[in-house]
This record gives structure tokens, C-alpha cells and sequence, in this order.
């Protein structure tokens, strides 16, 4: 015996918890796509144009690393669900294989 022990009920209630936070972070990165950068360079090719482009750039690019932070704890969610799932399929499958004739 190795000490370890898995309650299943209690990884698949976190796995949900956790998706539900995907979930809440994904709609807030959702949010924020559709709010926009709020800049505008009134119709200049300045400076203030440049400075706003690169704004604009870094704004897509964080808000497309948050997305992809978002899919992760998504996945973790669901990879704590499956893990349930699958120690509560084995648990099954040895109790039904001690149990059988060929034991006894």
C-alpha cells in the first residue's frame, strides 16, 4: 500500500470549481476584446499614431496570451474530471475482478 489515495468526488467537485474559473476569465477576456483599446489618433500619421499602433499590437497580443491562459485552466478542469473519472472506472473494474470466481 502506498498511502496514496484518491477521493473522486472530491477531484471532480475541484475540476468543476476550476472550469467554473475558466469559465469566469475566459468571459472576462471576452470582455475586454469587445471594449477595445479606447484610442483613436484622430486621423494623424505622427507620433502619437506610432505610439498608438504599438498600444494597439501589445493590447492584442496580451489579450491573446490571457485566452490561451484561459484554455489552460479550462483543461486543467476538465483533466481533473477525467482523473475521477478513470479512478472511479478502476475502482470498479478491480472490485469486479476480486470479486469474480477466479479469486475465490
Amino acid at each position: 500500500m502506498t498511502g496514496y489515495e484518491i477521493y473522486s468526488g472530491t477531484v471532480e467537485r475541484g475540476g468543476t470549481y476550476i472550469s467554473g474559473h475558466g469559465a469566469d476569465y475566459n468571459a472576462s477576456v471576452m470582455r475586454l476584446r469587445q471594449r477595445g483599446s479606447g484610442t483613436r489618433t484622430f486621423g494623424g500619421e505622427g507620433l502619437f499614431a506610432t505610439i498608438t499602433g504599438a498600444y494597439n499590437e501589445c493590447l492584442q497580443v496580451s489579450l491573446d496570451a490571457m485566452t490561451g491562459i484561459g484554455r489552460g485552466i479550462a483543461e486543467t478542469g476538465e483533466g481533473l474530471r477525467t482523473v475521477s473519472r478513470n479512478t472511479r472506472a478502476a475502482e470498479s473494474a478491480n472490485t469486479d475482478n476480486f470479486t469474480s470466481p477466479a479469486w475465490r
